[in-house]
C-alpha cells in the first residue's frame, strides 16, 4: 500500500482522527491476519460485527484502526459513519495517489481468464498488480487498490457484481485507463431481474472511464452499437474471433486446436498480425486472448510480447485444468463457477477430445424464475455435442436432460454421483475417456474431481 498519513486521510475524507498521526502501510480487514503495523477496519453486516474483536487485533499488534464506533483506546482511530464504504474511500483516495494505469474487467465469464492472461503478458515489461483470486465486489475491489506502491507500472482490476449498481460503485474506485466487457450472458439472472439488467449492470464499467481512455469489447456482441454509443468520444478497441467482418480492431483467423484443446490463431491488429499459440485450453479463450491483447496494445506492449506472455501463463485455478489421471483418462476441471455460457464453451471444448465423453454438471445458482429455462435450453447444445454420458447433480440440473438423447443419470446425494462415475469409467475400461466437471460454487464440484483423482478403483481399471 501506498503510505498515508491518518491526518492526511481525515482532512482529504472528512473523517474524525483521534488520537497520535501515524502513517499506515497496510489496511486490514480479517482480524485473524492482523499482524504488527496493520490498521484494522472494523467490518460489520447483518450477521457480524468486527468491532468486537477490537482488543484482540490491537494484541496482535494493530496500530491504528478505523471504526464506525469510537473506542476506548491509546491507539489512534479514524471514526467513520459506515466502516464498508469507507473502505472504498480510502482505496479509492489510495488509487488517486497513485500514477499506475488502471485496466477493469467485467462479463458475464471469462473476466478472470482474461485478466491473468493481460497480467501474464504486461508482467514481460511492466511490475503489475493484479486481482488476487475473484476478489471483484464491493470489498475485494478496494482491498485489490489497496494493494498498490508506488513500484506498480499497470494494475489488472477484475470487477463483477450481482446486482445493478455494483459495478459502478467500484468502477467509480477503480477510474480506469482501459475498460473491458468480456461478454454477456445469463449470469446471476435473479439478482439482475433478466438478461436486460445483466447489461446495464456490466456497461457500469464504462461509466467512470477516462475520457482519454480505451472501450475494449465483442464487436459480435448485440450490445456492440449501444457500447459504441456510450463510448463514441472514447477509442474503442472492438474484437472478434469468429466470423469476424470489417467492424473489429482486432480479430482472428486461422482457428486450430492440438490435442489437449489449445488453441492457435493469427491475430491481426493495428500493430500488424501474429501468430499465437494458448496455454489454455477451449476455443472461446482465443475471444478472451484478443480482448487481454486489445488492452496489452492500449499500454503500449508489442505483439512479440503478446505472444510470449499468452503462451507463458499459468493455468487459472478450476477453470479448465486438465489433468492425465492414466494415459487412457483425462479430467477436465472447470469447477469454479458455472452460467450458461460457459457451460457451453465447456461442452465445446469436451466435444473436441476423440475420445468417450463424461459430462458432470451441478446446478447453475442465482437464476431465480429464469432457472428452469436456462437448464433446459443447456440440453440442446449437449445434444448437439455428441457427448456419451451426461451426470448431473443437485436439483435444478435434472432439467440438462432437456432435449438431449444420450445417457442422463441424475443424483441429488454426492455420494450416490460419486458411485455411478466410477461405474461408469470402470465400465469404459481402457478406452480413452475424458471427463469434464463442472457447476457453480455452492454444488463444490470440485470433490467430483479429487475423488476421480484418487480412485485406485478407477486407476486401475483404466490401466487394465
Amino acid at each position: 500500500m501506498i503510505a498515508v498519513k491518518l491526518s492526511y486521510i481525515a482532512k482529504t475524507l472528512g473523517w474524525r482522527h483521534i488520537g497520535p498521526d501515524i502513517e499506515i502501510k497496510q489496511v486490514v480487514t480479517d482480524s485473524r491476519k492482523v499482524t504488527a503495523g496493520d490498521c484494522f477496519i472494523a467490518l460489520y453486516g447483518d450477521n457480524f460485527d468486527a468491532h468486537q474483536f477490537i482488543k484482540q487485533v490491537i494484541d496482535d499488534g494493530a496500530n491504528a484502526l478505523i471504526v464506525s464506533q469510537e473506542q476506548q483506546t491509546s491507539v489512534p482511530q479514524l471514526v467513520v459513519a459506515d466502516t464498508r464504504l469507507a473502505l472504498g474511500q480510502l482505496a479509492g483516495l489510495v488509487a488517486q495517489l497513485s500514477n499506475t494505469k488502471k485496466v477493469a474487467i467485467t462479463g458475464s465469464c471469462g473476466k478472470t481468464t482474461v485478466k491473468e492472461m493481460l497480467a501474464a503478458i504486461l508482467s514481460t515489461r511492466f511490475n503489475v498488480l493484479s486481482t488476487a483470486g475473484n476478489f471483484n465486489n464491493d470489498i475485494g475491489v478496494p482491498l485489490t487498490l489497496l494493494r498498490l506502491t508506488e513500484q506498480h507500472d499497470v494494475a489488472v482490476i477484475e470487477v463483477g457484481a450481482n446486482h445493478i449498481g455494483e459495478i459502478d460503485y467500484t468502477s467509480g474506485l477503480v477510474k480506469p485507463d482501459v475498460s473491458i466487457i468480456t461478454n454477456i450472458g445469463a449470469a446471476h439472472l435473479e439478482g439482475f431481474g433478466g438478461i436486460e439488467g445483466v447489461v446495464k449492470a456490466k456497461s457500469e464499467i464504462f461509466n467512470h472511464l477516462a475520457e482519454h481512455g480505451e472501450a475494449i469489447f465483442d464487436a459480435n456482441s448485440p450490445y456492440s452499437k449501444q457500447w459504441q454509443l456510450v463510448n463514441q468520444q472514447r477509442k474503442m478497441s472492438r474484437f472478434c474471433a469468429t466470423d469476424c467482418g470489417q467492424n473489429s480492431e482486432i480479430y482472428a483467423s486461422d482457428i486450430t486446436s492440438d490435442a489437449q484443446g489449445c488453441a492457435s490463431f493469427t491475430m491481426h491488429s493495428a500493430l500488424g498480425s501474429i501468430s499465437l499459440t494458448l496455454a489454455l485450453p477451449g476455443q472461446h479463450n482465443v475471444a478472451n486472448a484478443l480482448a487481454a491483447s486489445a488492452a496489452a496494445i492500449a499500454l503500449g506492449v508489442e505483439l512479440t510480447d503478446i505472444a510470449k506472455g499468452l503462451l507463458a501463463m499459468g493455468e487459472v485455478s478450476g477453470r479448465l485444468n486438465v489433468s492425465e489421471i492414466t494415459p487412457s483418462l483425462k479430467v477436465i476441471d472447470d469447477t469454479y463457477n458455472a452460467n450458461s455460457s460457459s457451460i457451453t464453451a465447456a461442452v465445446e471444448l469436451l466435444a473436441q477430445y476423440d475420445a468417450k465423453t463424461l459430462l458432470v454438471l451441478g446446478d447453475m445458482g442465482e437464476l431465480g424464475e429464469y432457472a428452469v429455462a436456462t437448464h433446459q435450453a443447456l440440453g440442446s447444445v449437449i445434444e448437439q455435442n455428441n457427448i456419451d454420458v451426461l451426470m448431473s447433480y443437485g436439483q435444478l440440473s435434472q432439467h440438462y436432460g432437456h432435449d438431449y438423447h444420450g445417457v442422463h443419470l441424475h443424483f441429488t446425494d454426492k455420494a450416490q454421483l460419486n458411485q455411478a462415475i466410477e461405474k461408469q469409467l470402470i465400465a469404459f475400461g481402457t478406452q480413452p475417456v475424458v471427463v469434464l466437471a463442472k457447476g457453480s460454487r455452492s454444488t463444490r464440484m470440485e470433490s467430483v474431481v479429487e475423488f476421480i483423482k484418487n480412485n485406485n478403483n478407477i486407476k486401475g481399471a483404466q490401466q487394465c
